[in-house]
């Protein structure tokens, strides 16, 4: 598997340790509680979490930590594996309370600590079982595997959102988190495929991205890439993704010097039971970092495109119904008004363009973001082009 998807996620663990030992005072203090509480009902209850409360204190000192003993790993593998998993869930759950209380940024650091218990759960249930304590001094992961690992925290992640807005925002998040890069921008594809509308973005200006609205014909080593990308997608059933190893060979300057692109990967957003492609996202190391990718991060790449696709298209086509089901429809002005904003015009310059004055253009932009039902301008403006009012 890619070495740096490897390194990446092992970071991530080591980070996730590194939390809760910086909350260990507050952990332990919880975890005695719950014990106490968990010996008044049943004492055994009680004699797993506290093996458990052992074991990972035992790998917390120094960040990644000391071995457990061939003693502590027999005792955990004499339990029940429901209790060890009881209490793991018990122990993660009680982490994720802390944090709450007492980080600042909360949701950011959640997602590698249930890697970390992820990983403790694997390892105690099946490694240690499977090898009867054998190699118990080598405490590694499963390399091979740890892409896999990134895909299931991927979709744990963003199966969580409630809204496309939020679903965005978490896409965007787990590409950066869960892989190897610092950067992410998320665009859905409208008007056949041939525009590109930014709906997020993450470790970049969010709302500058909302506000990109991207012709696929000014970027014609794109448009060809998506071209046969559609083309393949009924015999292969996938979307490979784009490495581009220098942006400012391919890409217009308005886009490089605005975000000092560098090298950059795009990924697909698809789904092969529709034979479809919705979108893409762009990954980057950073401004100005070129580098190199390694292929082998694909698998993990185009799986994350594949979830994106699934979640996003649920989300897309539900505006569409509700829209079908609208007795009230846009007015060709309000759709025009619409479109002048969508090509980046301000209210004077659409009222100017349309002979109207600014306070009739506002009137015009609010009762299209009642009948949308949208909170903002960007947000009509986003919601109309998904449903193909305006092009």
């Amino acid at each position: 598997m890619s070495k740096e998807l490897n390194d990446h996620l092992l970071r991530l663990l080591q980070e996730a340790a590194g939390i809760l030992h910086r909350y260990e005072r507050e952990l332990n203090r919880e975890w005695e509680r719950i014990g106490k509480a968990l010996g008044k009902r049943n004492v055994r209850v009680k004699e797993v979490f506290s093996a458990l409360c052992e074991f990972v204190q035992a790998r917390l000192l120094p960040y990644g930590g000391e071995h457990p003993t061939d003693e502590q790993l027999e005792r955990i593998g004499a339990f029940h594996p429901e209790m060890i998993i009881f209490s793991l869930n018990v122990m993660e759950n009680t982490v994720h309370q802390v944090l709450k209380a007492h980080a600042l940024a909360a949701s950011a650091l959640h997602p590698a600590v249930r890697y970390l218990f992820f990983k403790w759960n694997e390892w105690l249930l099946y490694e240690v079982n499977e090898q009867s304590f054998k190699t118990s001094r080598d405490f590694a992961w499963k390399t091979e595997s740890l892409w896999k690992d990134a895909v299931i925290l991927f979709n744990e992640w963003i199966l969580r959102a409630q809204t496309l807005m939020e679903s965005a925002r978490h896409i965007c998040f787990g590409f950066s988190y869960f892989l190897p890069f610092n950067r992410c921008a998320l665009f859905q594809f409208v008007n056949q495929e041939s525009t590109a509308i930014g709906l997020s973005g993450h470790g970049v200006d969010h709302e500058h991205i909302q506000r990109l609205r991207v012709e696929l014909d000014n970027i014609p080593m794109l448009k060809e890439s998506v071209g046969k990308l559609k083309a393949e997608v009924h015999e292969f059933r996938h979307f490979r993704p784009i490495y581009v190893p220098r942006a400012a060979e391919q890409f217009p300057n308005v886009y490089v010097e605005s975000f000092e692109l560098a090298s950059l990967v795009i990924v697909p957003v698809y789904v092969p039971t529709e034979g479809r492609m919705i979108g893409g996202v762009v990954l980057d190391r950073g401004p100005g970092r070129f580098f190199e990718v390694d292929r082998r991060l694909f698998p993990a790449l185009m799986k994350f495109g594949q979830s994106a696709g699934e979640l996003l298209l649920k989300w897309i086509e539900a505006p569409k119904k509700e829209w079908e089901g609208m007795t009230e429809s846009l007015s060709p002005r309000e759709m025009e008004i619409l479109k002048l904003l969508a090509d980046g015009a301000s209210t004077a310059e659409a009222a100017d363009q349309l002979y109207l004055s600014e306070f009739t253009v506002r009137d015009y932009i609010s009762n299209a973001l009642r009948k949308l039902n949208a909170k903002n301008r960007t947000e009509a403006v986003a919601k109309a082009l998904r449903l193909g009012l305006i092009g």
